[in-house]
């Protein structure tokens, strides 16, 4: 799938914000539980669970490009099952949603996808959009992949959805409206390298008289 790349950084940089700041988004908490749990007891705790749900969510990145899904998908079920936190659980889904796409597995990977998509807020939110979006594509399901697109284009991710979206247009047949949606999305690109993929896309519609 495209754009791993940037998707790679941005769950490397939640991560760090995890451990960063996972503690002082659970003070509220902390401060609710008063004589239960002393306030630097309650900081080591945290921070080990942190170190931990990281270093195994690390372990299922080792799986998958090792090739060993099988380990990967029980790994990341185990933390979906157990991680409070929703950010680790929503990591564990896309990877296992990446084990079972490695594996041709397209609608076993569509359901962690789905399931990340329903929380609206979660970070990653948008990522799971767009992989499930591609999946839909990839499955020929065109009318459930156009559903994922936002209505209007624009953040981190803009230039991947107007791709998409011409993917999807030229799927239908719709030339003209791939043509003018690759063009949005090389406009959106600034000079990145994949904008030549996009260029060899556009240039590979023929030409209507």
């Amino acid at each position: 799938m495209e754009n791993l790349d940037s998707e790679k950084e941005q769950l490397e940089q939640i991560k760090g914000w995890l451990q960063e700041n996972g503690l002082s988004i659970v003070m509220g908490i902390v401060l609710g539980l008063g004589g239960v749990y002393g306030w630097r007891g309650w900081q080591s705790y945290q921070a080990d669970v942190a170190e931990e749900f990281s270093a195994r969510i690390t372990t299922i990145e080792t799986h998958i490009s090792e090739e060993r899904y099988d380990q990967a998908v029980n790994q990341a079920q185990q933390v979906i099952a157990e991680a409070g936190n929703d950010l680790y659980v929503d990591m564990s889904r896309l990877l296992l949603a990446r084990a079972h796409v490695s594996q041709g597995e397209l609608d076993q990977a569509a359901k962690p996808l789905a399931d990340v998509v329903a929380e609206k807020d979660s970070p990653l939110n948008m990522i799971a959009t767009l992989r499930l979006a591609r999946i839909y594509l990839a499955q020929a399901k065109l009318d459930e992949a156009s559903q994922l697109i936002p209505s209007t284009l624009d953040g981190a991710y803009a230039r991947a959805f107007a791709e998409l979206k011409g993917d999807l247009a030229l799927a239908r047949g719709q030339d003209d409206l791939a043509r003018s949606s690759y063009e949005q999305a090389i406009s959106l690109a600034n000079n990145d390298p994949s904008s030549q993929f996009l260029q060899m896309k556009l240039e590979a519609i023929p030409v209507t008289e």
